[in-house]
């Protein structure tokens, strides 16, 4: 069995300390030596000061989906934990959402003062919210549940608490679970937070504090520790899935033992040198290591006289008897101790060292004395920062031991060098998504700086990769295709940034997306078309040739070489050659999309293109619908021959002027876009009468007078022969050309509607209203002509609706595996489940993070006022976002009822001030919340309002409404009796 058989890879990881936000500058404060306390900073005022973090207490509840209201009431470690785990899965470059993996979560906090100092001191607060549903935001029982809950992991979750060495026992039960396969990927950590702006901590003689704000681990000025805010999480998985999951580990975690000191000790409270030598010894059997194999230990290090000897002394017995040198580490005196966060944020600390290859100092202070003795001529403290020597073992050591006796030790080893083998080749696509539109237009403009900076080598193929494969895709998106050359590509990639920055948001991605398709019939440049997604696109060219073939065996023509045919080539103006080349284009887009994600809902044909979407949708068989195309086609072309014309004007207008003339309305494109047909001696006196009465009349390229009386023949030998081949009920919607309406399975089934359907009038008009009252998300063209598009999209503006309207091969001009790539794109940023042609990284790419809102939510200790909630929106919303004013509705009441109850609805959710229209469920309201809104009601209005009150009128207006109708409804006596009973509480209260 190998080493990585066994071995857990950290894949991300994510801290938050005093001094710094994220891993890359924790590393470079590490390895500059400097020390992050309020002490060293020169700002305490002759004070004691912790250290604290940044973002204490804003918090991006939109995100993750939390109301104001209950994110301001939420403890802030669990909403720190929160944020780091998001950040964490970015830089592990994971999408757990649209993965099958099992994610678990091990994690832990300190205790929970939020809850007395701030939250349960304020009436208010309580009385709106309830004690469950603050409970969910602040006890530890809902710690890890509630990760799990926002972001969706299904692995077990498990809150770990064992003081001091917290979350690196969480990290040490993360390892088990991955190891025995209750989960595929695990998040361990931890945080305390301590819920002041800058906490200060007393010195008592003889305590584990410091006395004057700095920690001096292992050395003789050392008399205690510095209470900071802190929090840390990494990502795991096993060692043997990192690579082949495309996320490559930073570090490798061997070993790992947890264990505790017992009765042997002078108290509870006091460590013991044997549990702690034991912990290490069984770390060290578990990796099959020896005390020479590791070069640096990250110790607990404390500061404290008493736990630094214990810890050196247990050191010492196992590590140092072995030969070659090993240093000893502490982060405490860059940061402070940071309690159940402490050696997560150690095992982070030695993760980046084992990375960079750098042993980071531990830092010199003022009032530092000599090093103690170590215990062993093998142990160093390093001073500076040092490369990681050949001869020093590339591997470390982490240790945590809990107030209480619970020790951890892990061991960690240095992965090999990152694959140096090219990048993924473009073309690609660029993606990004937020919560907001100002979340999205932070990330591009995040995204442009580093393109700039810090990412200015990093291959663009390597970015996309991140972007579309390591990033949870939210509502609000983004996307443009690149093209293939890396200089024009790069270039591309910054001015559309720079566009999304300057006029940006994004589109909004619909929970429940739906596509229509529009497919072609004859009047469209067939020359070239599909040559160039065939040849970026291997399975698109295999589909053409297969469908080609069909149309071949259904005695159609060879379409073999049509890839070649010019522009002049007289077979494109052929009814016989085009129709069945449309069809086999149709066809083969279809399926390009369909293999892509996109699986149409609805489908809407010109003419031959009815067949082709009737063919897809499952009325013909492939052989049958290629049959029926040829003889259509060749039916066609054998009618007398004839002239169109295109007319401003609507159909009566039309059918007015081409009274007494053999000529028909062919088709019927819009309100004022008539398409006539006859034969040419007609149409040459529909065009004078045209211009008699200033009608736009414009004459088509066509052979045949299409839709007319000239193709009665052919639709009834069509007819005939259709008689012959059976058909079937479609599985998809078909929108009809005869009727404009959706296509029914009688009519679908009967033979002679596909010969009138042939002859009759084509409603497109008609048809695409009725497509787009489907309620599209997307609709797409299949070809390189807009005309369908550019109608649907006129239809579209008639009908006021706004679905994206675009074309899968884009214009004539434009390259068409680009623009198809770019179509994909689109469809993507409205929400179809797209599978964008992007391949995975084949390296870790520090792409920047999730710009988090910075929206403070906070309840202030001691107040007796509101929550703490996001400002209202607009200028012009009232400054008490607790009780807007609702005018009242017709039929509304208009006594201090709407005030009583949008105040409880308000204070339930908090946030920007709701409307009458808000809906309690819309907003995020549970069964639980729903329950506790009601009896603040009942309370407060001396009513008997039921939970179904609520369940049946849940819009702000509507339970005004229902309530005024309650309280019309009690008589006096009731209201006698609500008030005896309330009277005979309080008294009983008075008396106890």
């Amino acid at each position: 069995m190998s080493e990585l058989d066994t071995a857990v890879a950290v894949v991300g990881l994510a801290v938050r300390v005093p001094g710094a936000a994220d891993a890359q500058t924790f590393w470079e404060m590490l390895a500059d030596g400097r020390v992050s306390l309020p002490a060293a900073l020169g700002k305490t005022d002759s004070r004691l000061l912790g250290g604290q973090i940044d973002r204490l207490a804003e918090f991006d509840a939109e995100l993750f989906g939390v109301q104001p209201a209950h994110a301001a009431a939420t403890d802030p470690q669990h909403r720190v934990l929160t944020e780091l785990v998001w950040q964490a899965l970015e830089d592990a470059g994971l999408d757990t959402q649209r993965s099958t993996d099992r994610v678990g979560v091990f994690v832990g906090s300190g205790p929970d003062t939020y809850l007395h100092t701030n939250v349960l001191s304020d009436e208010q607060v309580t009385r709106s919210l309830g004690h469950e549903q603050i409970q969910l935001g602040n006890s530890r029982d809902f710690l890890a549940t509630a990760l799990s809950y926002r972001l969706g992991f299904t692995g077990p979750s498990i809150t770990v608490q064992t003081a001091c060495s917290t979350s690196l026992v969480a990290v040490h039960q993360a390892v088990r679970s991955l190891l025995t396969y209750e989960c595929d990927v695990a998040i361990a950590g931890g945080a305390t937070i301590h819920p002041l702006a800058q906490p200060e901590y007393q010195y008592t003689e003889g305590g584990i504090v410091s006395p004057d704000g700095l920690c001096r681990t292992f050395t003789e000025g050392s008399q205690g520790t510095v209470p900071s805010s802190g929090a840390g999480v990494v990502v795991l998985r096993r060692a043997t899935d990192a690579d082949r999951t495309g996320a490559p580990a930073r570090a490798l975690i061997v070993g790992s033992a947890v264990n505790n000191d017992g009765a042997d000790r002078m108290s509870m409270v006091a460590p013991s040198p044997h549990g702690q030598a034991e912990v290490i010894r069984e770390a060290l059997e578990t990796a099959g290591l020896t005390a020479a194999d590791i070069g640096l230990v990250e110790a607990h290090g404390t500061g404290t006289t008493l736990g630094d000897q214990v810890e050196l002394s247990a050191l010492s017995e196992v590590y140092g008897a072995a030969d070659g040198s090993c240093a000893l580490g502490a982060v405490k005196p860059n940061i402070g101790h940071c309690d159940t966060a402490a050696g997560v944020i150690g095992l982070i600390k030695t993760v980046l060292a084992l990375e960079a290859g750098v042993i980071p100092p531990t830092p010199s202070q003022p009032g530092d004395g000599p090093d103690v003795q170590l215990g062993s001529a093998r142990f160093f403290v390093p001073r500076q920062a040092l490369p990681w020597a050949q001869d020093l073992p590339r591997r470390g050591a982490v240790s945590s031991f809990g107030l209480g006796g619970t020790n951890a030790h892990v061991l960690l080893a240095a992965t090999a060098a990152a694959p140096t083998d090219e990048a993924p080749e473009l073309p690609g696509v660029a993606v990004l998504s937020a919560a907001t539109p100002d979340a999205l237009r932070d990330q591009a403009r995040r995204l442009a700086d580093w393109l700039d900076g810090a990412g200015a080598r990093t291959a663009t193929a390597e970015v996309l990769g991140t972007l579309w494969h390591g990033r949870r895709q939210l509502r609000r998106r983004w996307a443009v295709a690149l093209p293939a050359d890396e200089t024009l590509a790069r270039d591309r990639l910054r001015t559309a940034l720079a566009d999304e920055v300057a006029v940006g948001g994004g589109r909004y991605a619909a929970d429940e997306p739906s596509t229509a398709v529009l497919l072609p019939g004859q009047g469209v440049r067939l020359a070239g078309v599909g040559t160039g997604v065939g040849a970026a696109d291997p399975e698109f060219a295999a589909d053409l040739a297969e469908l080609r073939q069909v149309v071949f065996k259904a005695g159609g023509p060879d379409l073999r070489s049509a890839d070649g045919w010019p522009t002049d080539d007289p077979r494109l103006l052929d009814t016989a050659v085009v129709q069945p080349m449309l069809f086999t284009l149709g066809l083969a887009a279809l399926r390009l999309l369909e293999r892509r994600g996109v699986r149409p809902q609805v489908l809407l044909g010109h003419s031959v293109g009815e067949l082709t979407a009737a063919t897809h949708a499952g009325v013909f068989s492939l052989a049958d619908g290629a049959a029926a195309v040829v003889r259509r086609g060749r039916l066609m072309a054998e009618a007398p021959s004839g002239t169109m014309m295109a007319i401003r004007a609507d159909e009566t207008t039309a059918r007015e002027l081409c009274d007494g003339l053999a000529i028909d309305v062919s088709g019927l494109n819009g309100p004022d876009n008539t398409v006539l047909g006859g034969d040419a001696d007609a149409i040459a006196e529909l065009e004078r009468r045209c211009r008699e009465r200033s009608v736009s009349a414009t004459r088509l390229a066509t052979s045949h007078a299409f839709h007319s009386r000239a193709m009665g023949r052919a639709a009834e030998s069509f007819t005939d022969f259709l008689r012959t081949v059976p058909l079937a009920k479609p599985d998809l919607r078909v929108v009809s050309n005869l009727t404009g309406e959706e296509l029914t399975p009688d009519q679908a089934t009967d033979p002679g509607y596909w010969g009138r359907q042939l002859r009759g009038t084509v409603r497109l008009d008609d048809a695409l209203g009725t497509l787009l009252r489907h309620g599209p998300t997307a609709v797409v063209g299949l070809h390189r002509g807009r005309t369908m598009t550019n109608l649907a999209r006129q239809s579209a503006r008639r009908l006021a609706v706004s679905p994206l309207i675009t074309d899968l091969l884009g214009a004539q001009g434009q390259d068409e595996a680009a623009a198809c790539e770019e179509t994909l794109a689109q469809l993507w940023t409205v929400g179809c489940p797209v599978r964008l042609a992007v391949a995975r990284p084949r390296r870790r790419t520090g792409l920047p993070g999730y710009p988090f809102a910075a929206t403070r939510h906070w309840v202030d200790a001691l107040a007796r006022e509101s929550v703490s909630v996001r400002p209202a929106t607009s200028p012009d919303t009232p400054e008490n976002p607790e009780n807007p004013q609702l005018p009242p509705a017709e039929g509304e009441p208009d006594d201090a009822i709407p005030a009583v109850v949008t105040g409880v609805w308000q204070r339930t959710f908090g946030g920007a001030p709701l409307q009458p229209d808000d809906n309690f469920f819309a907003l995020g309201g549970t069964s639980l919340q729903a329950a506790h809104l009601i009896t603040v009601v009942n309370d407060e209005l001396l009513l008997d309002a039921r939970l179904q009150d609520l369940y049946e009128h849940s819009s702000l207006r509507g339970f005004i409404t229902r309530i005024a109708q309650i309280a019309a409804e009690r008589d006096d006596e009731e209201l006698l009796r609500l008030l005896d009973e309330l009277e005979a509480e309080n008294g009983s209260a008075d008396h106890e």
